[in-house]
């Protein structure tokens, strides 16, 4: 279901309307932008139903285009903003609005964090049927020039023609960036370098990696569709030291990409937590395992994807780390077979991709009964749907947290804490 629908499904449950039988395609109609919906669109509602309008701030007064009509929802683009919202700004990037990589520059930074706390609050309402009044905190760094790590497109149309850039909104057409506000710096330099030597840029190039690391940046050309991660991560790896310990990971390897804010979601994850034993799930290359070891005896390191394990136990060796074991393995399949073997862990730390863990591996880890488990998550939809299992498995939620790590777009990243009931263990 696509994030359009998801919002369609609330709004028309409230107005009572699931049919769009009184606004037409190619009609222009005024609308007021009532806020910002998960996905960067605003919602604006003609007559009983739920318009979704990119590019809109809240309280925008527009005059907006019906450009698609769906069962429970419609789409609309602005012609013009008849009175303009009071968080609405000039985007500072010249490509805002064709790039597809930013959504939410054309709003003032604090209603952009106003607005996805509402989104966390908005998917545990729908989803887990919570109305959460507690206050949640986000976290923030620069809103711009934090970003370490960039896949960089490349078109060619005959020989003379080579646009460098990234994927405009909705296409796979190359809309040509020299400079990107969002990049670190030093890697926007390495974007801008790009542009002035061309001819450098294999033939075949259909992308380049770029990804800053503490001591240099690694600029990497790709063919195909990047699924090679070993062919990728052999030709360099790249090393950040993060709260007292060093890290490496290979171009393809997944790392966070906010260097600003990277210390703080790993204190933000595992906060006070110590013991005798912890399990990382979703480890990737040990960004969070390294720094359980501190605090932990023992630590189990689950990770699926064989390459970054390697990258997580040369992290291990590199800082003389001993009471960690990386299993390279599926955390669905670990749960099964190897978690009732290791004893009841103290804590938990998953942190899995934006599919979320999922109602097996929840299931399996409400059934090890740690006494606390954190959940570090890229989407809030799916966040509360393993927040629900967790709940009516003897657990209540103890905080909630967000980090924003992807400053100008929609996205956002949570830190769930978990506590068992006191009369569960």
């Amino acid at each position: 279901m696509s994030t359009c629908e998801e919002a369609a499904d609330t709004e028309s449950n409230a107005s009572g309307s699931t049919e769009n039988r009184d606004i037409e395609v190619g009609r222009v109609y005024e609308a007021t932008i009532e806020k910002l919906v998960y996905g960067g669109d605003g919602l604006a509602r003609i007559g009983t139903h739920a318009v979704f309008v990119p590019l809109a701030a809240p309280g925008d007064r527009a005059s907006v285009r019906i450009v698609h009509l769906a069962r429970n929802y419609a789409r609309a683009q602005i012609e013009q903003i008849i009175a303009p919202s009071p968080f609405r700004r000039n985007p500072p990037c010249p490509h805002f609005g064709d790039c597809g990589g930013c959504q939410l520059q054309h709003i003032d930074y604090p209603a952009q964090i106003a607005a996805k706390r509402e989104f966390l609050r908005e998917s545990l309402r729908r989803i887990a049927k919570i109305e959460y009044e507690e206050e949640i905190e986000v976290i923030t760094a620069a809103e711009f020039e934090y970003r370490s790590r960039a896949e960089v497109k490349i078109s060619r149309i005959g020989d003379s023609d080579t646009r460098i850039g990234f994927y405009r909104i909705g296409s796979h057409d190359v809309c040509e960036v020299k400079s990107c506000p969002i990049l670190l710096p030093a890697a926007n330099r390495e974007l801008g370098r790009l542009h002035d030597e061309k001819e450098l840029l294999p033939k075949d190039a259909t992308r380049v990696y770029i990804t800053a690391g503490d001591d240099g940046v690694l600029v990497t050309p790709g063919t195909g569709d990047g699924a090679r991660q070993a062919q990728y991560d052999a030709l360099g790896t790249a090393r950040q030291r993060i709260s007292g310990v060093d890290y490496e990971f290979g171009v393809r390897s997944f790392f966070q990409v906010n260097r600003l804010l990277v210390e703080k979601l790993v204190n933000a994850a595992i906060a006070d937590r110590r013991g005798r034993l912890a399990l990382d799930l979703y480890a990737g290359v040990g960004l969070f395992t390294l720094q359980l070891a501190r605090r932990f005896d023992q630590v189990y390191s689950v990770e699926g994807n064989h390459i970054a394990a390697s990258h997580g136990v040369r992290n291990l060796r590199a800082n003389g780390i001993a009471n960690v074991r990386y299993e390279a393995t599926s955390v669905e399949a670990w749960l099964k077979h190897r978690a009732p073997q290791t004893g009841r862990p103290d804590f938990v730390l998953l942190d899995p991709p934006r599919a979320g863990a999922g109602a097996v591996t929840i299931e399996r880890i409400a059934a090890i009964a740690p006494d606390s488990i954190g959940y570090v998550s890229c989407d809030p939809a799916t966040l509360a749907r393993d927040l629900k299992i967790l709940l009516d498995r003897g657990y209540f939620l103890r905080s909630l947290t967000v980090l924003d790590m992807f400053p100008q777009t929609f996205h956002l990243e949570t830190v769930a804490h978990f506590e068992k009931r006191k009369t569960e263990r």
